[in-house]
Order: C-alpha cells, then structure tokens, then sequence
C-alpha cells in the first residue's frame, strides 16, 4: 500500500475552498452579518443552540452506545449459558413498569413547564 502524506493546514485549506464552499461561506457570513445588525440576541442564541444542541447530541450518543454495547456483550454471556432472554433480563421484566412510570411522569412535568412558561 502507498503511504498518503499528511497535509498541511495550508494545503488543506486550498483544497476545502472550492467555488461552492466560497458561495456557501460568503452567504452563511452575509447572514450572519445581517441577524446580527437585525438583532444581536439572536447570534448569542444561535451559539447557545448551537453548543446545547453538540453537548446533548454527544452525550444522548454515547448513552445509548452504551446501553446498546452492553445488550450486545451481554447477549454473548447469555447465549453461552444457555439462557433465555425472560430469565437472564429477569430484573429489567420486574422494574418495566417502574421505568414507564418514571418517564411519564418526567414527559408529564417537562410539558407542565412548558405549559407553565408560555412556550
């Protein structure tokens, strides 16, 4: 195999500015410029949004990665002992109705927030 060489920042950035990437930043800068003489709270929202959207997108990711690689690794344990799924995840069968419980009461107090604040 052929080894590829590492680029540059500069060589890098020759390369990301195509034509369409020069219309799509001059655009995204005009807009950005515009909100901003418009309403400057709406730029500190945006990267507000912006950093809760990335911090939450990351996490909720990485739990569920977790949850769903621990289903997995546990499925070869099972497997080898020979059990079935009602008896190895006898535990999770039992607290269900605990866990659809607590969601719903955490559905129902977020939307009485909402409700309460006017959203």
């Amino acid at each position: 195999m052929e080894e590829q060489k590492k680029l540059t920042i500069r060589e890098r950035w020759r390369k990301a500015m195509t034509a369409d990437n020069m219309v799509d930043l001059s655009v995204d800068i005009f807009l950005i410029v515009f909100d901003v003489l418009s309403s400057p709270i709406l730029i500190v929202m945006r990267v507000v949004r912006w950093i809760l959207a990335k911090f939450v997108n990351n996490h909720v990711k990485s739990f569920i990665k977790r949850i769903v690689h621990w289903f997995l690794d546990n499925r070869k344990i099972r497997l080898e002992r020979g059990q079935n799924i009602f008896r190895y995840y006898w535990y999770l069968w039992m607290l269900s109705p605990f866990i659809v419980f607590a969601l719903w009461m955490l559905i129902a107090v977020t939307i009485g927030l909402r409700q309460g604040a006017g959203l």
